[in-house]
């Protein structure tokens, strides 16, 4: 599967959502819009009546069939309504925990090329975080992301496109090359216009010193900082087409000026690079992707690097 081709939409759902949660109503336009086949799922577990049921309690297993066959009837219902806008849909409800698990094995056994997922409900306290069910999809799902942020969705006018040629590391050039191919696709499947954005060292930061390692060997003054990274994106992006004019340079913390980005175009999709991180530098650092997808008021979407090809 081509980076950017949509064969099969997932949408998961928390269980018992009333009305047309957000992210299926994105799924639906997104269904439509590549010609895609569209998953609706949920994943639903009792801990208490799972125990009865695995010790052989009638009323626990009987509890437990109930508990899925009214999620499976709840779906049934949101699919027909689905069905009625011309798009083939079905449903998937799974008795299992942790939750991100069940998701895994739905884009695992259909072979799902983009999973739709609603961000984080607005909670002050805890409002920059995602729960771990989030966490983990971000860490593990092998397919691109999707987090709905905006409930009011009808189309994408503008896509950002956030890139980083000069990040080390050997994933790096085809991260981008995702990033840049799945958000053109976007564009195309919307009519949107699409922009990129690099997030470079601001220079004042490093003002006291005569010059920088920009890239392993290669020493600059604080002055050429910013042409040496506009150099590097413009050559990313030459085969794409993409004037001087959508593409845009900022100085500073990445969280922060990606927001400032979106917010400044009225970008209805941001498409972020995800790469593999270990637990505890996780834990420790956390994530751009992560604070983009909690804070955007606009949906992210986070994309995997193509697997690395053996020579």
């Amino acid at each position: 599967m081509k980076p950017g081709q949509i064969r099969r939409v997932l949408v998961a759902l928390r269980p018992r959502q009333r009305g047309l949660p957000a992210a299926a109503d994105h799924a639906r336009v997104l269904a439509e819009r590549f010609g895609a086949d569209l998953t609706v799922m949920s994943a639903v577990y009792d801990s208490s009546v799972a125990l009865g049921a695995s010790r052989g309690n009638a009323r626990s297993a009987a509890a437990r069939d109930g508990i899925v066959e009214a999620e499976k009837a709840s779906l049934e219902r949101l699919a027909s309504s689905l069905r009625d806008w011309g798009i083939a849909v079905e449903t998937d409800v799974r008795w299992h925990a942790p939750t991100h698990e069940a998701v895994l094995q739905v884009v695992s056994e259909k072979h799902v090329d983009l999973l739709v997922v609603d961000a984080l409900e607005s909670q002050p306290a805890v409002h920059t975080r995602l729960t771990d069910a989030d966490w983990q999809l971000m860490r593990r799902c092998p397919c691109p992301l999707l987090f709905v942020n905006d409930p009011e969705f009808a189309s994408y006018d503008t896509i950002l496109a956030a890139v980083d040629p000069l990040h080390p590391g050997p994933a790096t050039e085809r991260t981008d090359a995702a990033v840049l191919s799945t958000a053109a696709a976007f564009a195309r499947a919307f009519g949107a216009q699409l922009r990129v954005l690099h997030v470079y060292p601001d220079p004042e930061v490093y003002s006291w010193v005569s010059s920088i390692e920009v890239s392993p060997g290669v020493f600059l003054g604080a002055e050429n900082i910013e042409a040496f990274h506009r150099q590097a994106v413009e050559a990313l992006v030459s085969s794409l087409r993409i004037g001087a004019d959508r593409v845009d340079l900022r100085p500073g913390d990445p969280r922060v000026a990606i927001a400032d980005a979106a917010a400044d175009c009225h970008a209805g999709l941001v498409v972020l690079g995800a790469l593999a991180r270990g637990e505890i530098e996780q834990a420790l650092l956390g994530s751009t992707a992560e604070a983009i997808a909690a804070e955007a008021d606009c949906d992210v979407l986070l994309v995997k690097p193509a697997p690395a090809v053996a020579v």
